[in-house]
């Protein structure tokens, strides 16, 4: 659901859990050319006051853990390896109260998954989805004990606007055997990353998930890599469970 808090326009979601704060950001409001931009293309001064700002509007209880998103598959374990590097992972996922979790997307999906203990946050683009990140993140649910109760899938650039080749309309085909996950129209491919990823978190045992059904390539008030290029900012995705 959109909202607005002193001038930001954001995603707000409700988990129906009264712990857990979850939102996306959209391209309105904040400092530099921009606006609310999280990505590389903001410099250092302009970045350190939109996540100040960020960190006020939503009162949040610390500055957002993140990683340096790789398209890759891997998944950091914060209760277990929190001082390692956070080079190559593409997810966050863990126990501790307070500690937001902070992903950035312009057209790929974040995805949160929630259970009784721990959250987690991933980037999942199609080489991620593709690698196996939501499979690594519930295998590490499991190995830890823990109760998979929802999921959240985000924005992010919608079937009609995501041409791909007809090779990887088949590899996806071909790797997870859903149907109707790629379409074919005037001889170019479509593929349907949002309905992978929901049939994927299915499979693996998630019954719950929440949509926030917007395309970043369709809507001007969020970015997108694909409509903007290099021009392109980053939103951020935060999941927090409060204590």
């Amino acid at each position: 659901m959109l909202k607005t808090k002193q001038g930001l326009i954001y995603y707000e979601v409700d988990t129906k859990d009264s712990d857990i704060l979850c939102f996306t950001t959209t391209r309105i409001g904040g400092f530099g050319i921009d606006f609310f931009d999280f990505g590389d293309n903001t410099n250092k001064e302009l970045s350190e006051k939109n996540y100040a700002l960020l960190c006020s509007v939503f009162n949040l209880p610390g500055m957002p853990e993140k990683v340096i998103q790789t398209h890759s598959a891997n998944v950091l374990d914060l209760d277990k390896y929190y001082e390692k590097s956070r080079y190559a992972y593409d997810g966050m996922i863990t126990s501790a109260v307070n500690v937001p979790l902070g992903i950035l997307t312009a057209d790929c999906y974040s995805v949160q998954i929630i259970g009784e203990n721990l959250i987690s946050n991933l980037h999942c683009g199609w080489r991620s989805v593709y690698s196996g990140i939501i499979e690594n993140t519930l295998r590490l649910f499991q190995m830890k004990g823990e109760k998979t109760l929802k999921a959240v899938v985000g924005v992010g650039i919608c079937s009609n606007c995501y041409e791909v080749s007809e090779d990887l309309a088949e590899k996806f085909e071909s790797k997870f055997g859903f149907p109707d996950i790629a379409e074919r129209k005037n001889g170019k491919f479509y593929l349907n990353l949002r309905k992978i990823i929901e049939k994927n978190l299915k499979r693996l045992g998630v019954s719950e998930i929440i949509h926030l059904q917007n395309c970043t390539f369709c809507n001007k008030y969020l970015y997108s890599f694909r409509r903007d290029r290099e021009n392109a900012g980053r939103m951020i995705t935060i999941i927090v469970r409060k204590g």
